[in-house]
């Protein structure tokens, strides 16, 4: 029994590569192993692009920020303060130096704001004003 059946596989293996000589199968997997590579360049293309784009953001910003005092209105616990996700957010306000608008606005927070004697409800911080767009912050301990 055993015999026949490994004959019976041997049969449909040699049957299946005779196929795939005659139908010439290599092509269509040669096409489909290029568009898997073509779509995992383009994809970490993107990342890589998102990733300087954000770089550049951020100096841009730590270079041309307007540093302005903000006053800390509420901080709510996240519920996943685990790995890159934030422990905190932290909402402010703040008076735009230039056109003397009020912003609200909530910036993430990792770590532990009880052992962060400047992170108290009602007491200011200083934030970093994105230029080009007022709403975007920055916080760091400046």
């Amino acid at each position: 029994m055993k015999l026949s059946i490994g004959i019976g596989f041997v049969l449909i293996s040699l049957g299946l590569i005779s196929l795939c000589y005659f139908l010439n199968f290599e092509i269509f997997f040669n096409q489909i192993l290029g568009l898997f590579f073509i779509l995992s360049g383009l994809f970490f293309a993107y990342l890589g692009l998102k990733f300087i784009f954000a770089y550049s953001n951020y100096n841009r910003l730590i270079k041309k920020g307007f540093k302005v005092k903000a006053h800390i209105t509420e901080i709510k616990r996240t519920l996943l303060g685990e790995g890159n996700l934030p422990d905190y957010v932290i909402e402010v306000f703040y008076k735009h130096p230039n056109n003397q608008k009020i912003y609200h606005t909530e910036f993430e927070y990792f770590g532990d704001v009880n052992s962060n004697n400047l992170l108290k409800k009602g007491k200011e911080v200083d934030i970093l004003i994105d230029p080009q767009d007022p709403e975007n912050i920055y916080y760091e301990s400046l």
